[in-house]
């Protein structure tokens, strides 16, 4: 026993391969949108800034919650376009109640709902 090296077993060096194999294939080209500057009319300083004015409004109770997210989003089927989806989130566990509103690219038009 003094000489011989301890092998993996095939099986280990099978599992290790496909694991690789899996991680190579499916971290390939990540597809992301890119935003066209010809579409966003309204930049993302000015979207916050009508967004708090549209939340503070449609919501009194806007200081129970935190401003959680700002995104650029489309919606399929919606004529508007794209808009920035800003995100409040509820401050009180178990935070499952949202805000949002929308402020559309082209002309800053504003839409709020309130999420369970």
């Amino acid at each position: 026993m003094e000489g011989s090296v301890r092998r993996w077993p095939r099986c280990i060096w099978s599992v290790l391969a496909l694991c690789i194999g899996l991680s190579v294939w499916t971290a390939g080209p990540l597809e992301g949108q890119d935003l066209d500057t010809a579409d966003v009319q309204v930049s993302l300083d000015s979207a916050l800034h009508l967004a708090q004015r549209a939340a503070t409004s449609a919501f009194p109770d806007l200081s129970d919650y935190l401003l959680y997210s700002v995104t650029p989003r489309v919606l399929k089927g919606d004529p508007r376009g794209l808009h920035w989806q800003v995100r409040w989130q509820e401050r009180a566990f178990p935070h499952h109640r949202w805000l949002v509103v929308r402020v559309y690219m082209k002309d800053g038009h504003t839409t709020t709902e309130r999420l369970p």
